[in-house]
């Protein structure tokens, strides 16, 4: 079963990724390797997701960014700050 952020993250990513449907997306995949999203985008992805989550992005250091490699690590990240998700 899948969570509101789970849903707004695989929109998220499918919206910077392109040609990948949301439902299509693989949770474990290296966003960087596999959808080619540069470090810029990754910082734009999360900062909507926060955005969208209501996740204050002052969370997370720079070191916790690097981290998150693929579409699970941003979820678990930000899964413990996330309350309800708007409009999900």
């Amino acid at each position: 079963m899948r969570t509101d952020l789970e849903a707004t993250v695989r929109e998220r990513v499918a919206q910077v990724v392109e040609d990948v449907p949301a439902d299509e997306l693989d949770l474990d995949a290296d966003l960087a390797d596999e959808y080619s999203l540069t470090s810029l985008n990754k910082v734009l992805l999360v900062t909507m997701v926060c955005d969208d989550a209501d996740v204050d992005l002052a969370n997370f250091t720079e070191h916790d960014l690097a981290r998150m490699r693929t579409t699970r690590q941003i979820i678990s990240a930000l899964s413990p700050y996330a309350q309800t998700v708007a409009g999900a």
